[in-house]
């Protein structure tokens, strides 16, 4: 026995199902780019071969992955290796192959039974062989829940596959003690409670209010324009935004605002006053149309 196998020690629980999850996720990200290449493809020939190509897929990565090095692409990421237990030898051919068939074969027969059984001329048996593989398939499910509560108590054979061809996930060196620090996890939580407190309370703060209100505090003090006649070039320009007034509109002053402007910024803040002449709005009645009274260009 090599020393690699005596230094192996069982692979926790937590890595073989993040190995499951990682081999599932690659499997997803690989037909996903299969499906984009033929997004604008008029005709449905992905879903008549669907069972074809997703056991193309899976053979190829068991090809590249499990029969290549014993291990599937997410136990080769996590350090893991498949053992064989009853020999205390890693994964044997045959048991890749039974692998193979059982994870990729089954599935593809489950699909394509119908279709065969009408190939070969034996109609007549599909409707019995469709609830034998129902039946089957019901007892697979409810061993593969047995085996979950076993895998969960225990820690070995995460799955029935594993438990029927006599094969455990084993790290290959055994792994040493690791110094696990918690200050990256603290500062993890600190961020994500005060991520939740902003959340809360950002959308109840008033922003156009405060705004309003700094602007005429101080960053803007108004000028002294009592008096003055409106002009063009006041009509020309919105107060706020300062683009070409849509829907005019006057607060008693010589400055015309955009509707949509003047009318969301007093809801938000009932103290709005003119941002160039500090004219206040007492009411909402007090916001009227423009009417055009020309004293004068400037």
């Amino acid at each position: 026995m090599a020393d690699s196998d005596r230094n192996s020690t069982p692979a926790l629980r937590i890595s073989q199902l993040d190995a499951s999850e990682l081999d599932q996720e690659l499997y997803s990200l690989v037909k996903s780019q299969i499906l984009k290449t033929f997004k604008y493809h008029k005709t449905n020939i992905l879903s008549k071969v669907d069972p074809e190509i997703n056991a193309f897929l899976k053979l190829l990565i068991w090809r590249f992955s499990t029969y290549a090095s014993g291990a599937t692409i997410g136990q080769q990421i996590l350090g893991i290796k498949y053992k064989d237990i009853v020999g205390s030898q890693w994964m044997s051919r045959s048991q890749k192959i039974w692998l193979a068939t059982i994870l990729i074969g089954c599935p593809w027969l489950q699909e394509r039974l119908s279709a065969i059984l009408h190939l070969i001329g034996l109609n007549k048996y599909s409707d019995w062989a469709s609830r034998m593989v129902g039946h089957a398939e019901l007892a697979a499910k409810l061993g593969s829940l047995l085996n979950f509560l076993i895998f969960l108590s225990r820690g070995c054979y995460s799955s029935l596959t594993e438990r029927m061809l006599g094969i455990r996930s084993h790290f290959p060196q055994r792994q040493g003690l690791r110094q696990v620090s918690f200050d990256f996890m603290t500062r993890e939580i600190m961020w994500h409670g005060f991520s939740e407190f902003l959340f809360f309370v950002l959308p109840l703060v008033n922003y156009q209010r405060i705004k309003n209100f700094l602007q005429r505090h101080v960053m803007h003090s108004p000028s002294r324009e009592c008096g003055r006649h409106r002009t063009r070039t006041d009509l020309h320009q919105c107060a706020v935004c300062g683009e070409w007034p849509v829907n005019p509109q006057e607060i008693g002053c010589v400055h015309v605002f955009c509707y949509y402007c003047i009318q969301s910024n007093f809801k938000a803040d009932n103290s709005f006053s003119c941002t160039s002449c500090g004219q206040g709005i007492p009411s909402q009645e007090d916001i009227q149309p423009v009417k055009i009274a020309l004293g004068g260009d400037s």
